[in-house]
């Protein structure tokens, strides 16, 4: 069993000012477990789940020919298929800022001050281009989930949606838009951000066919399996936003 000093003695925190980079190299930061978040791009092998350090580990899709939905996801394409999907260049409106502050009074330990904290301003072209999915409900704003492309990934940065609309799962759903769209361009990979080693509310980053994590050791992905949700906490359990 692994100590407490030992785990401290190879902590990984580190992070880089946001600039302008090529696709390509985009995918190499992707590939050591980095990810976009606000003005940074950061990683960090470690994490605070009620109350506890715990690993993180970092996940992705292998969009090759033995990738499928499971039945239960392409029910959840078949039960939004009355919703209006646009996707776009990112761009922040009020109307979205306000929904951003919807879902987030969700949230007990911590309130984001800003959408820019997940953001950067100009996330349309920083790092590579950046993409978004709007989902309605005839005029009503439902979910807005935001996405950078490289040249064979792409990465998902960021959703938020209307809670009262939580029993269509907009989290999960707006995933599943993106790994479609990864898929029509041709991409290899869909990285999802972490999870943790220990049950959390971001479990469901696991609920995936042709799952793959990093080994933060040997820098190595590996197959994993698909794990379903666990229900470690009722009320966490449907707080569902990308890290």
């Amino acid at each position: 069993m692994q100590t407490h000093r030992s785990f401290l003695e190879d902590i990984i925190d580190e992070s880089i000012e946001l600039q302008p980079m090529e696709p390509a190299g985009f995918d190499q930061y992707l590939l050591q477990g980095w990810r976009f978040l606000g003005y940074s791009i950061i990683r960090h092998n470690f994490a605070v789940s009620r109350g506890r350090i715990c690993r993180t580990i970092p996940l992705r899709i292998r969009l090759d020919e033995h990738f499928t939905l499971s039945k239960s996801q392409r029910q959840l394409l078949r039960r939004n298929a009355h919703l209006q999907v646009h996707c776009a260049p990112i761009r922040i409106t009020p109307e979205k800022e306000a929904l951003f502050f919807t879902h987030t009074e969700r949230f007990q330990d911590r309130h984001p001050l800003s959408v820019y904290s997940f953001l950067h301003p100009h996330a349309h072209e920083m790092p590579v281009s950046g993409l978004e999915f709007t989902v309605r409900d005839g005029e009503r704003l439902v979910a807005c989930s935001y996405f950078h492309i490289g040249e064979n990934a792409i990465s998902g940065t960021y959703c938020f949606f209307d809670p009262a609309y939580n029993q269509l799962s907009p989290g999960a759903f707006t995933m599943l838009l993106e790994l479609q769209l990864a898929q029509q361009m041709g991409k290899q990979y869909y990285y999802h951000g972490y999870t943790y080693d220990v049950p959390s509310q971001f479990d469901y980053k696991l609920n995936f066919n042709n799952l793959e994590s990093m080994d933060w050791v040997t820098g190595e992905w590996s197959a994993c399996a698909r794990v379903p949700v666990r229900k470690w906490d009722e009320e966490s359990q449907n707080i569902k936003g990308k890290m």
